[in-house]
This record gives structure tokens, sequence and C-alpha cells, in this order.
């Protein structure tokens, strides 16, 4: 009797694919940049690796010019208690 594909799996399956995807790009491109693929631009690789890295919310930093110091804003209204 076969089980019918669950939510958890096709979840796991999705973590397995974008873990694959990043592991790849990531070989890819570490590859490209120490010289083993001589004639491959890099370009294509870097944004499927970089979109592999926003799918986990990984972003890269941007460097403020500014020098203002970050500020803690309160909140505006109070915190619900449950």
């Amino acid at each position: 009797m076969e089980e019918k594909p669950t939510k958890e799996r096709y979840e796991l399956l999705s973590e397995i694919v974008k873990v694959a995807v990043l592991g790849w790009s990531a070989a890819l491109l570490t590859l490209s940049y120490m010289g083993f693929f001589q004639k491959m631009d890099p370009t294509f690789i870097a944004s499927v690796f970089s979109g592999s890295l926003a799918g986990y919310g990984i972003s890269k930093a941007t460097e403020s010019r500014s020098s203002k110091k970050p500020t803690i804003e309160e909140p505006t209204q109070p915190l619900k208690q449950k």
C-alpha cells in the first residue's frame, strides 16, 4: 500500500533541493575563482548563488557612508500580553 506524499515530505524535498543548488553554485563559483574553469563566466553562477542565499534570508550587507549611530526605537504601542 503506497503512502500519499505529505506536506512535510514536500518541505523536506524543497530544502534538499535548495541546499543542493546552493552547494553546487558555491562549488562552481569557488572552482571558477581558483582557475579550474578558464572560460566560464561566473556571473550566472553568482546570481544563482545569491538567489539561493536569499531563499534563506541571507543578503549582501550594504555599507552606509553616513556616520549615524544606530538607534533603538521604542514601540509606539504596548505589547499585548497573552
